[in-house]
């Protein structure tokens, strides 16, 4: 066959590409729902992004490695960097890709974006960046793939082998001249897994780590530095960024406002969704207070982030004072709610 697709689904998370393109593959097999719904409860951000001037992230917390080194057990991964793919001549790239994809792999090529006709740094400085394939047609010379487009939507579209090929030999370049780091290239193969029962114990451990504004999560694998601040406390670092958004302050890195916002919605969408999915599933009774509480945060959160859009395009001056309201009310309300849902576990 000259064209040939991997199953995709429409991700439900894409704060960032790691969720998004990992899911995007899993979220399809509805034997993985448990494992979602046992997962995807931790935040965490960075503190001390005002003192050395490095971007503020705000993201899920599942423990480390990153997302995309092998944290996902329905995913067998395959990594390799470019000092293993140097003999690879540049012609010979897509019929490789396609070769992986063929064999049932989705790739996930480290090149630069800024080579890519639909992203937003298209023929702009150098963007070292992952790109999902899940699909070609070589008699199009085309691969299927997701990413942010210059809208910054994520979406599906087709990338030319030719623009493929430029970002890969400008990735090289980047790399001879020590301008950016490898951060691999990664195959996954979808692995269907051994029964994975929703797990109330990793559920409820996430719960009072969040309430505590602490993790244990994988801590076998890392030492903490406290350089970030996880569950409730994040709120407090959300309020310092904003302070610092709404003054301009030069010592903030890379601003990604809206995101952070989507962020904070995506996880208030999650936990009202998980509620949901315990209800039908049986696992607790169905109890309003915890169900309709989150699904006014959940609600109170888009919108937070749609005023944060429109403000971005005109000005509003009541904006960062209703950031901070929220912020308040968030962390106020929730500490209840999650008591109410770990004791309807623990029951």
């Amino acid at each position: 066959m000259n064209a040939f697709q991997l199953p995709v689904v429409n991700p439900p998370l894409k704060g960032f590409l790691r969720w998004a393109y990992t899911l995007s593959i899993t979220s399809i097999h509805e034997e993985t729902m448990p494992w979602f719904y046992s997962n995807f409860i931790q935040l965490f951000c960075k503190k001390n992004f005002l003192e050395d001037g490095r971007q503020y992230y705000f993201d899920f917390f599942r423990g480390k490695p990153n997302e995309l080194n092998f944290n996902n057990p329905f995913l067998l991964t395959c990594s390799v960097n470019y000092t293993i793919l140097e003999s690879l001549a540049l012609d010979a790239w897509p019929k490789f890709i396609a070769d992986q994809i063929r064999n049932g792999y989705y790739c996930v090529v480290f090149l630069d974006e800024a080579r890519l006709s639909p992203a937003a740094s298209y023929q702009k400085e150098p963007f070292p960046h992952h790109l999902f394939l899940y699909g070609y047609d070589w008699d199009e010379r085309v691969f299927n793939a997701s990413m942010f487009d210059r809208t910054g939507v994520y979406r599906n579209l087709q990338i030319p082998f030719r623009e493929f090929q430029d970002a890969v030999q400008s990735m090289r370049h980047l790399l001879k001249e020590k301008l950016t780091a490898d951060h691999h290239t990664y195959f996954y193969k979808y692995e269907p897994h051994s029964p994975y029962p929703f797990d109330k114990t990793a559920a409820i451990d996430q719960l009072r780590d969040y309430l505590n504004g602490e993790t244990h999560l994988n801590r076998i694998n890392y030492n903490s530095d406290n350089e970030e601040a996880f569950g409730i406390k994040v709120y407090d670092y959300l309020r310092l960024y904003f302070d610092a958004a709404e003054g301009n302050d030069s010592r903030l890195g890379d601003r990604n406002d809206v995101r952070h916002l989507h962020v904070l919605w995506e996880h208030k969408k999650m936990m009202s969704e998980r509620i949901g999915y315990l209800v039908d599933e049986g696992i607790i009774p169905y109890d309003d207070e915890l169900v309709a509480g989150y699904k006014d945060i959940t609600k109170r959160a888009m919108k937070l982030r749609d005023q944060y859009i429109r403000h971005e395009l005109r000005e509003d001056h009541e904006m960062f004072d209703r950031l901070r309201l929220r912020f308040d009310e968030f962390q106020n309300e929730e500490p209840a709610l999650l008591q109410k849902l770990i004791t309807l576990l623990d029951a």
